[in-house]
């Protein structure tokens, strides 16, 4: 090469930006193959991905965003940038669904299929899932989480989960990822995805990157960076208090807001819209269920505050125990919740978590003394006599009841949520975690009720739906 073309190979090299227009091309929301422009999101994303390798030597990363913003094809259009001006490397993909293996493989083809052949590397296996450019003894190869250990057999110098919030086996996926991806220099793992609410290993992993608690960077990417995300408003239209207020948080322009209103029309309410396009990470992992038993709506209109709940005449424990303790493990529910003068329920506490039977047991009793509760009420279905044992051995003393489930879940949770929608039943503050599984619960859909949802049903079931029955019949006239 002349020295023109040195210096035009070496910006290709070193510019992704421009490597990215002038290299790569993509199939438009038109149908049209076109040169990939980076958008807003793609944009912020590189930034962010490119400090931290400068700053670390690696990229470990998190990427919460919005459904169609482009993320998934950055990572593609980075990691086929990098393989193919490096010698010895691998990068794998590991998508939630075949399908979307193969679209993303599809947009790493096109790629290659429309690189210029000047830079276009040369090829040797190609099929359905891998691409191997020959000479460079380097590759591409994707697969779908269905399968436990998929690559754990390979060395991976980049790798990319796709919608990491849907896989399943996730965590056994992780841990062989984070085995797979030496730790060392310019190695890359990026873990991206739309949320599936407050819950599962994706968001535990955004909770911890978040709070400076891991190797990864929190990068989230709102909807309104989409310059497609806009709709002409009528002549008549006219913004809402609620959407004129998100407006002049956000910094929206009228065509944004009515977009959004046609779009939470479509998915059926807010709070699917929030989970697929959110502007901010908690509205992502705070979102509801269409058929779940419970409202966020029902729940902000019973909230209170502690200054305005009356005294309570009893206070109990609720405790649905965990039976295993380990990363597998589900919680252990433990709800603190007292019946008032008024015979409404209070939600005063929520100490469900990850726990060893000695620490909830901990918990739970010291729960017993701090609310000055009347009695533990836990659920025996599967501990049996071990859970009482477990409590008594922190305090034989506290009162305690244990509750079977002989009912199904619907027939127990019903009733509860009934008492909710009558305005009986209270929060006092917010509990987040709480209300997104009761916001997130639709019993017909549900294989079980989450934990801390179970206890929070054992207690309002305790203070309110188990009152002696009368001494005498009640005659109806």
């Amino acid at each position: 090469m002349n020295e023109k073309e040195q210096r035009i190979r070496a910006r290709l090299m070193h510019d992704f930006a421009h490597y990215a227009k002038k290299c790569l091309f993509i199939r438009s929301k038109s149908g049209a193959i076109a040169p990939l422009h980076l958008n807003a999101a793609q944009r912020h994303l590189h930034e962010r991905l490119e400090e931290q390798l400068v700053t670390t030597g690696r990229v470990r990363a998190l990427v919460l965003k919005g459904r169609q913003q482009g993320c998934s094809t950055y990572v593609q259009a980075r990691f086929y940038w990098k393989t193919t001006h490096r010698r010895g490397v691998r990068a794998f993909i590991l998508t939630h669904l075949d399908e979307a293996s193969q679209n993303l493989y599809q947009i790493v083809r096109r790629f290659h299929d429309n690189c210029p052949a000047a830079v276009r590397p040369q090829t040797g296996l190609a099929n359905q899932r891998s691409l191997l450019f020959s000479r460079l003894d380097s590759g591409y190869s994707v697969g779908t989480a269905k399968s436990q250990g998929i690559g754990r057999s390979h060395t991976i110098q980049y790798f990319h989960g796709s919608e990491v919030a849907y896989w399943q086996h996730a965590e056994d996926h992780i841990a062989g990822v984070l085995q797979a991806v030496p730790d060392a220099k310019g190695t890359e793992v990026i873990l991206e995805s739309t949320s599936a609410g407050a819950t599962g290993l994706f968001y535990q992993l955004c909770q911890e990157a978040i709070k400076g608690r891991s190797e990864f960077i929190f990068v989230f990417i709102p909807w309104f960076w989409q310059d497609e995300y806009r709709a002409p408003p009528p002549g008549d239209f006219t913004l809402t208090p609620d959407e004129a207020e998100y407006k002049k948080t956000f910094g929206l322009d009228d065509a944004q807001i009515y977009w959004r209103r046609l779009k939470i029309a479509a998915l059926g309410g807010i709070w699917t819209f929030r989970r697929e396009y959110p502007s901010t990470p908690d509205e992502a992992f705070h979102s509801d269920r269409p058929g779940a038993l419970w409202q966020r709506e029902t729940i902000e209109k019973n909230r209170r505050h502690a200054d305005d709940a009356p005294e309570m005449k009893r206070i109990v424990i609720a405790v649905d125990p965990a039976v295993t303790a380990n990363r597998q493990s589900d919680e252990t529910g433990i709800i603190v919740a007292g019946l008032g003068t008024d015979d409404h329920v209070y939600i005063l506490a929520d100490l469900s978590g990850k726990y060893a039977p000695a620490a909830w047991a901990s918990q739970a009793v010291n729960a017993y003394y701090t609310h000055a509760a009347d009695c533990v009420v836990a659920e025996v279905n599967q501990g049996g006599d071990l859970v009482e044992h477990t409590l008594r051995s922190f305090d034989p003393s506290i009162a305690y009841k244990s509750v079977h489930a002989s009912r199904g879940k619907i027939a127990r949770a019903e009733p509860v949520a009934a008492l909710d929608t009558r305005g009986m039943v209270h929060h006092l503050g917010r509990f987040a975690q709480l209300e997104d599984q009761m916001c997130a619960f639709d019993p017909v859909e549900n294989a079980k009720s989450p934990d801390r949802v179970d206890a929070r049903i054992w207690a309002v079931t305790e203070l309110l739906l188990r009152r002696p029955a009368p001494a005498q019949p009640v005659i109806w006239r």
